[in-house]
């Protein structure tokens, strides 16, 4: 068997030929694999069947290749909000049903059934939302199954009784691999059976078999790869599939710099899924070890910020000077928010910046008082002389400019004399001896 290493760029040199252009977008509705299915129906070699519908009473499909003893099962997008590896198992079907892929032995459609429901969520999807048209978390209806897709995935795992399970999910963004400060652009899991957190025979596999992906995975972007951490929890389908004696592996898609569909993780998702393929296939699960699986970095929750200023200095109204770092998570279109002031080292960001001779400046309020229409150089120009907030309580102001807007509309609260842990994102800054910058979400903009 070629080594995972050498696998991962065979795999990556062949993706682009079988990722479909139309799954490229920030998010994936039951409408953009509708038209993929359907072509999978009219496909050889390949089985699309209908295993039941969602609360709302839209289809949920299983896609089959193969036809062998080794039975793999693997589904996405059970939380509507996660669409990255919904993308990526379409991605992997295309090539698996087209040429198999770099790695597989002759005849390995006859070895293995490989069987894949893309989006059990497909009302969640269409909200947007983690949980189903009930508001149920459908990963944590493994026990109740009060939910239909939940009852789904339930009668699948018993109908097929898989030896492989693969249960594929976005994270945040702001996971970082480890100590590295770098996002974690994908994480693994094998989860406990039981709250001891023991390894069996079946959990020592999934762990095998994630050092193998690991090692694929690391090879592309080395350092963006790390271990979920997780307890014990009857509630979830992972844990649930697992103490059925099923190797079970958590695959979390994850953040890349400059990606904001997720598409390095959508490949490197295929890479993991191609590899462990081919190591089953190849009988080599056994050349890793559990200690390998945990030597690899643990995810780091709140490990990374979206843009992170490092050694900046406050001048508070009262009080001595101080420099800090200060840590800022932003939502697009929105003034986003400071989370973390202080030191700051060790810690990452999509975006940084080393700001030894720059201060930050304490903002002031404007209160409106008659209808205002905010353009960007209007507020450009409210920005140069120092306004960092609008007092709006009756609504009286229109925003038309793209840039974040702090509004304030229950309280005239004037900002702080210094940067505080839960403002908005919206600062200015001082520097290179007197030039004037604004820092408004993650988004910097020179005055």
């Amino acid at each position: 068997m070629m080594l995972p290493v050498s696998l991962a760029y065979l795999i990556t040199d062949a993706l682009p030929h079988y990722q479909w252009p139309t799954l490229d977008q920030p998010h994936l509705y039951y409408a953009d694999i509708a038209p993929l299915i359907a072509q999978f129906e009219e496909q050889a070699g390949v089985g699309v069947q209908h295993i039941g519908n969602s609360y709302e009473g839209k289809p949920i499909h299983r896609i089959t290749v193969g036809h062998g003893p080794l039975t793999v099962l693997a589904w996405t997008q059970m939380h509507g909000d996660e669409p990255t590896t919904t993308a990526a198992v379409l991605d992997w079907l295309n090539m698996l049903s087209t040429t198999g892929g770099p790695g597989l032995p002759a005849g390995w459609a006859s070895q293995v059934t490989l069987h894949i429901i893309p989006m059990l969520n497909p009302d969640g999807a269409q909200r947007r939302t983690r949980v189903n048209a009930q508001g149920i978390d459908i990963n944590r209806d493994a026990r109740a199954l009060q939910s239909p897709e939940g009852q789904l995935l339930h009668a699948q795992v018993t109908a097929l009784s898989p030896d492989i399970a693969f249960n594929l999910h976005d994270q945040s963004r702001y996971y970082a691999a480890g100590n590295s400060g770098l996002p974690a652009t994908l994480a693994f899991l094998a989860p406990p059976f039981n709250a001891g957190d023991d390894i069996n025979p079946s959990r020592l596999q999934a762990m095998q078999l994630i050092t193998a992906m690991f090692q694929a995975v690391n090879a592309c972007v080395p350092g963006h790869v790390s271990r979920y951490e997780d307890s014990f929890s009857a509630r979830c389908f992972g844990d649930s599939v697992a103490a059925r004696g099923v190797s079970t592996i958590l695959i979390e898609s994850g953040a890349a710099r400059k990606d904001p569909h997720r598409q390095q993780a959508r490949s490197l998702t295929v890479v993991a899924l191609h590899t462990a393929l081919c190591t089953l296939l190849a009988n080599a699960a056994d050349r890793y070890s559990a200690a390998q699986y945990q030597a690899i970095p643990v995810n780091r929750e709140n490990g990374l910020y979206d843009f992170l200023l490092k050694g900046v200095t406050q001048h508070p109204e009262h009080g001595a000077p101080f420099r800090c770092d200060i840590g800022i998570n932003a939502d697009a279109g929105k003034p986003g928010q400071i989370v973390a002031i202080g030191d700051l080292t060790g810690l990452g960001a999509f975006y940084s910046h080393q700001c030894n001779d720059w201060t930050a400046l304490s903002g002031k309020q404007v209160c409106i008082t008659t209808a205002f229409t905010l353009t960007d150089a209007r507020y450009l120009n409210w920005l140069r002389l120092g306004v960092t907030s609008f007092y709006d309580p009756d609504g009286l102001l229109t925003i038309e400019t793209c840039l974040p807007v702090n509004v304030v509309v229950t309280t005239g609260k004037h900002p702080p004399p210094c940067v505080q842990p839960g403002d908005a994102a919206v600062m200015l800054l001082r520097y290179d001896s007197g030039r004037l910058a604004a820092i408004l979400g993650s988004h910097w903009q020179r005055l």
